[in-house]
């Protein structure tokens, strides 16, 4: 396999703007996305990292390149376009909770397309993980095409697909986002989705169970389904099994919680780690970036030990195996 990287993350970074009401900066600019955070948590967790995407030729664009070179992303496959590249701004509403609006129709990434794989297909051909979404399958029909031919040749060259299922009813329809699971499914290693969030509008189901199986019938892979606060489940291999979140302060900001799983344990795979095992730490690592602003993780490797060894010392339960059909 690739003896230059280890993950690469096909999908959309986006600049983070924080706002008051009346466009008041309340924070410098950041870096976020799903791709971006997925991108950060691999690189965190000792994989070496790229991303495949497209931005545009502004100062946006510059600035996620700066990050990712900052954060151990390697950005030398990025592509540039005159399209600009997408944002997000993040204001308080009346009650002081996160309101989200987004600056990404026609972005740069919005033109991800098949033709892209003339320069990234050599690269999906020796690399031992690619990371990938729903959000980024729907930024557009190439953009879902794109998706699609990835995830095919990275299998077909015998490395491992992760998709995010990520569903977002403000970029796609259930249809379009379910055409999609279907197509990606059988070829890939992890699936991973939101009960009820994903699980509920793409599958009709809503508890563990159900959502495992619905998801066996499409495909062989492992499934991870996250829960929100409630314990992550890991099914591979015909065996589940559950590992509970940890004790932590109330959450500062919990987006980007579930992209940092991800990465978390699609660096595992590519160390040829076992999903389970790989879980408790990946658990971890989406608690602590709950614990600062923005979406892209911060706790290294040794942090994330830490806190779980710390929740060992103070007696938190362990993961444990399940019967899957004891499971409603």
């Amino acid at each position: 396999m690739n003896e230059e990287f280890d993950v690469v993350v096909l999908g959309e970074p986006m600049v983070e703007r924080h706002r008051t009401a009346d466009g008041t900066p309340t924070a410098a600019d950041s870096v976020s996305g799903d791709a971006f955070n997925a991108a950060c948590a691999a690189a965190l967790a000792g994989a070496r990292v790229a991303m495949l995407t497209v931005l545009g030729t502004d100062r946006a664009g510059d600035l996620v390149l700066d990050e990712l070179a900052e954060r151990g992303v390697d950005p030398s496959l990025v592509r540039r376009a005159e399209e600009p590249t997408g944002s997000y701004t993040v204001t308080p509403d009346e009650q002081g909770q996160p309101r989200f609006s987004y600056q990404r129709a026609g972005s740069a990434a919005s033109g991800l397309a098949p033709a892209l794989l003339e320069h990234w297909g050599p690269v999906l051909d020796t690399t031992p993980v690619l990371v990938t979404s729903g959000i980024t399958s729907s930024l557009s029909p190439t953009a879902a095409a794109l998706v699609e031919a990835a995830v095919a040749r990275v299998a077909s060259a015998g490395g491992a697909a992760c998709y995010d299922v990520n569903f977002r009813a403000n970029l796609t329809t259930p249809g379009l986002a379910r055409r999609t699971l279907l197509a990606v499914a059988p070829a890939c290693r992890l699936l991973k989705l939101a009960s009820p969030g994903d699980s509920e509008p793409l599958l009709g189901v809503t508890g563990p169970a159900a959502v495992c199986a619905a998801l066996a019938q499409l495909s062989g892979a492992a499934v991870a389904v996250t829960r929100g606060s409630r314990p992550l489940l890991i099914t591979d291999g015909g065996v589940t099994t559950e590992h509970p979140t940890i004790a932590l302060p109330t959450p500062v900001d919990s987006t980007g919680a579930g992209d940092t799983l991800l990465g978390t344990l699609a660096a595992a795979l590519a160390r040829g780690g076992d999903l389970a095992a790989a879980a408790p730490l990946a658990v971890v690592a989406a608690g602590l970036s709950t614990q600062h602003r923005g979406g892209a993780p911060r706790a290294t490797v040794a942090e994330v030990h830490a806190a779980w060894a710390a929740t060992q010392r103070t007696g938190q339960e362990r993961p444990q195996a399940l019967k899957e059909e004891a499971r409603p």
